[in-house]
This record gives structure tokens, C-alpha cells and sequence, in this order.
């Protein structure tokens, strides 16, 4: 019972962190929370949501 307990907290946490970090990064972060929204219905595995949260971040920071 504790383990489900945690895995929402995480769940919840990581989704807050995806919202935030698009909406810090993006001129007009509704398209950013749509995507968030997206990827968390298509994306299941942790691992995989927390890269791409780096990898968002890493473009906005590299001028292309």
C-alpha cells in the first residue's frame, strides 16, 4: 500500500515539474502544457518523461 502511495506522489511531482519547466521556457506555454498533457497520456515509463523533461531543457538553453 505504501509503494502505490509514493508512485502517485512521484507521478504527481514529475507531471508539476514537466508543467513548470515548459511554461519557465516557452514564450507561449500553452502549447508546451498541451504537450506535457500529451506525453504524460502517451508516456508511462518515468525514465523515459524525466529525459525528456532534460532534454526540453537543454534545447531552450541551446540557441538553435
Amino acid at each position: 500500500m505504501d509503494f502505490q502511495n509514493n508512485d502517485h506522489i512521484v507521478e504527481t511531482v514529475i507531471s508539476l515539474i514537466e508543467v513548470l519547466v515548459i511554461i519557465s521556457i516557452e514564450e507561449i506555454p500553452y502549447t508546451g502544457i498541451a504537450l506535457a498533457i500529451l506525453l504524460k497520456t502517451v508516456t508511462h515509463d518515468r525514465l523515459i518523461r524525466i529525459l525528456l523533461i532534460l532534454m526540453v531543457i537543454v534545447l531552450a538553453e541551446i540557441d538553435l
